[in-house]
């Protein structure tokens, strides 16, 4: 059954999920302030600022129009950066007139109240009593491969399994499945926290330390998450499915991750404070790893990977701090 659906965003990852409910059969409308874009999905079925020669589906329409854009709306797709959320919570909470769904897939921690993103999100929209449930999109889906229909794996969480289950449904289609999780927490903090430890693979594989060095700091990685992540209630078991062990081995591993690249990138220049000057594209790990050391502080959890990681990030503390503390562990 075809549903209503919009995406807040002309980016490149809510561009490619665009395709993925189009190609399900869904009506999609998608939302952007560049109008470029817009007139790009719009007229040629492309979005060429971010996927070149991609023909997208012909069904995705697209539009500068907030209000018009929300008019059918029964799924609303979150598909901007954590630091345009309070903006776009502002504008669907003054023009939400409906009950919808939100679906976000922004990844991030609340840097003020240092907590979930996911409770920002809930608490800023129940006001307006339009808000009918909430779910997170999470797991390894570089948004190219996505947008080139390869075989993609990811979860939604919510705390409503049915809810997730019924997401679920709208997404998958035959090379995209979506599984569901009633493990938000465990979900939304490794989406954030996974950054880091990408970050800090790559300062490992630029320093020529094999695949063992790369390999343990993923597993030791993976451990330091959950520590912080069940202090917001996240379940063990949760830790090796698509949105936590999954995104983290793709995001710590490919070469197509901005993390992963960054953390090479201080290597090279033997000094973060460098490689973030030289630096021409998003990296989410640096404004991560800063929210990650609030946590620690506030929850006072323990852990040395973390901690190096702030330190060689804000501090500019020399790279070869990561390799004495990985090592020392």
């Amino acid at each position: 059954m075809q549903k209503n659906i919009t995406i807040i965003g002309t980016g490149a990852y809510g561009t490619a999920l665009a395709n993925v409910l189009a190609d399900k059969g869904n009506n999609v409308v998608m939302y952007g302030v560049v109008e470029q874009q817009v007139d790009d999905i719009s007229i040629n079925h492309m979005n060429q600022s971010f996927f070149r020669d991609l023909k997208l589906n012909e069904n995705i329409q697209a539009t500068m129009d907030f209000v018009a854009s929300l008019e059918k709306a029964e799924y609303i797709v979150l598909g901007v950066p954590t630091k345009a959320l309070p903006s776009v919570l502002k504008d669907l909470s003054k023009y939400l007139k409906k009950e919808v769904v939100i679906i976000n897939t922004a990844k991030g921690i609340d840097e003020q109240d240092v907590d979930l993103l996911s409770k920002y999100i809930i608490n800023t929209l129940q006001p307006t009593r339009y808000l009918k449930g909430y779910c997170g999109l999470y797991g390894p889906s570089i948004a190219s491969e996505v947008a080139s229909r390869e075989p993609t794996y990811v979860n939604i969480a919510s705390n409503d399994i049915e809810l997730a289950k019924e997401v679920c449904d709208v997404f998958t289609n035959e090379y995209f499945f979506a599984k569901p999780s009633n493990d938000l927490p465990a979900c939304e903090i490794s989406a954030a926290l996974k950054n880091v430890i990408a970050i800090a693979a790559g300062m490992i594989d630029e320093s020529g330390l094999g695949d063992n060095a790369h390999a343990s700091l993923l597993t030791y990685g993976l451990n330091e998450i959950y520590k912080i992540a069940k202090v917001f209630g996240a379940k063990h078991d949760s830790f090796t499915n698509y949105a936590t062990m999954g995104d983290l081995v793709l995001t710590a591993s490919s070469k197509k991750s901005r993390n992963y690249t960054f953390g090479r990138m201080i290597v090279q220049e033997n000094s973060a404070k460098k490689a973030r000057e030289d630096c021409d594209f998003t990296v989410e790990g640096v404004g991560t790893c800063e929210v990650a050391n609030k946590i620690l502080d506030k929850y006072h959890v323990e852990s040395k990977l973390f901690k190096v990681m702030y330190e060689i990030i804000y501090q500019n503390k020399a790279p070869k701090a990561l390799l004495q503390a990985l090592f020392t562990l």
